[in-house]
């Protein structure tokens, strides 16, 4: 084989190799979520963890993004470097053989406060870029995504307002009613109820006073003046009872008429359309 031929070998097997890397580097950036750190109860790590992987996805841009099942405590430890040397992120990350890796912890201090710390170390961030969060031990999911986000450049949408509820439409108050004849109706038949009171009364001493009379004796004078005396109170008494019982009932049925034609008078409905939170309905008013 000639010297030229050689040469020719070498060149085209360097080329070839500069081609490979070309294409090999020009393929998706790769970017690996390790599981957070921390001494956070697991939920609290589980709402995280599950968190910045969903936003590490949101701002891939193209990226190919995979999940690892060990921390980056533990897996500093299979490579065989200090996690709190800034050097062993980039060592970890081109062992993995990925061009961004994501990791970081999840504590929580004596008073209930939750702190994050996001790391990203890629080959433009070294040492790795690390972002310090603090969470609200009530946040929810939603809001744990929210707070995080501004680390992975994802700002949550404003939410939509809500419209507000309109108030129920007063029930419109009926007319005004009068209540002089129901005053008048009412006096009549508390009178009317007095009349009657009084007039069985007067019965009463009319019953007693002919007792009297029945047993009165009339041998002299002065008996008969005494059987008299008490006929005429007796007979004064029944006529006063006629007139007080007929009296109370007429009186008590003239009463008795006004409030009845007032209640009649006095009863009014009142329809309105109204608009409420679930549709168009109709309130009923007025005064029975």
């Amino acid at each position: 084989m000639s010297r030229r031929l050689v040469w020719w070998s070498i060149a085209l097997s360097f080329l070839f190799t500069i081609v490979l890397g070309t294409s090999a580097h020009a393929g998706p950036k790769r970017v690996l979520v390790l599981p957070f750190d921390g001494n956070a109860d697991g939920t609290t790590r589980s709402l995280v963890n599950a968190a910045v992987q969903k936003l590490a996805r949101a701002s891939a841009d193209g990226a190919v993004v995979t999940v690892g099942d060990a921390t980056f405590d533990e897996t500093a430890a299979a490579v065989g470097c200090d996690p709190a040397s800034p050097a062993c992120a980039a060592s970890v990350r081109t062992t993995l053989g990925v061009d961004e890796l994501v990791y970081g912890s999840v504590t929580t201090d004596p008073a209930k406060q939750t702190t994050v710390v996001i790391r990203r170390s890629s080959v433009t961030s070294n040492p790795p870029r690390s972002t310090t969060i603090a969470l609200a031990a009530e946040d929810s999911p939603d809001r744990i995504e929210q707070t995080l986000g501004p680390a992975f450049g994802v700002t949550a949408p404003n939410p939509e307002p809500i419209a507000p509820i309109p108030a129920p439409t007063p029930v419109p108050a009926g007319p005004r009613p009068d209540h002089t004849r129901r005053n008048i109706g009412i006096a009549c038949v508390a009178g009317g109820g007095l009349g009657l009171a009084i007039g069985l009364a007067l019965w009463g001493s009319e019953s007693s006073k002919q007792d009297a009379i029945d047993r009165a004796p009339t041998k002299t004078v002065a008996d008969l003046r005494r059987l008299q005396d008490l006929e005429d109170k007796a007979q004064t008494y029944a006529i006063l009872g006629d007139v007080m019982i007929v009296a109370g009932l007429a009186l008590g049925g003239v009463g008795g008429w006004i409030l009845y034609k007032n209640h009649k008078t006095q009863e009014s409905v009142v329809l309105t359309p109204v608009v409420t939170p679930t549709g168009p309905a109709v309130l009923l008013g007025g005064a029975w």
